[in-house]
This record gives C-alpha cells, structure tokens and sequence, in this order.
C-alpha cells in the first residue's frame, strides 16, 4: 500500500473470495479488510486484502487453511 511500511497486500481475484478471507482471518483474529488492487491484465477488478506484515506467516497459514489461493503477495514499501 502506497505509503505505509507495515501493510502488505494479497490479491485473492474475486470480491467473494476476498471477503471469505477477511472473514477467516478475523475469526483467526488476525484484522485484513478487502482492497481492489490494480490489475495487470484488462480482465476487470482484481480484489484482494490488506494486512499488517507481521502477520504474514500467519495470513498464510490460515489462507491455506480455508483453501483461498494468493494470487500475488505484496509487501508495503
């Protein structure tokens, strides 16, 4: 995210996904919420979350848990 050192950014692709992941992270009580990111293809919105970074071995492991892919993972500069 433009600006902020401490968040990074996960691209999931759908709006749907993307707020199944913010559900799941915040039962993990790990704070994410839904973010539309720029796309690098001109196939429409992509949506995906933002999170604090030292979380993101956690964010990990609870979006494998659930089954939701990471399209591309990024960090906060």
């Amino acid at each position: 995210m433009k600006g902020n050192f401490n968040e990074c950014t996960a691209e999931i692709g759908s709006v749907t996904q993307a707020m199944r992941a913010q559900d799941a992270l915040g039962a993990a009580a790990i704070p994410a919420k839904v973010i539309k990111t720029q796309s690098s293809s001109r196939r429409g919105c992509i949506y995906g979350i933002s999170y604090s970074c030292a979380q993101e071995k956690n964010v990990r492991t609870v979006l494998d848990n659930v089954r939701i892919s990471v399209k591309n993972p990024r960090s906060g500069r």
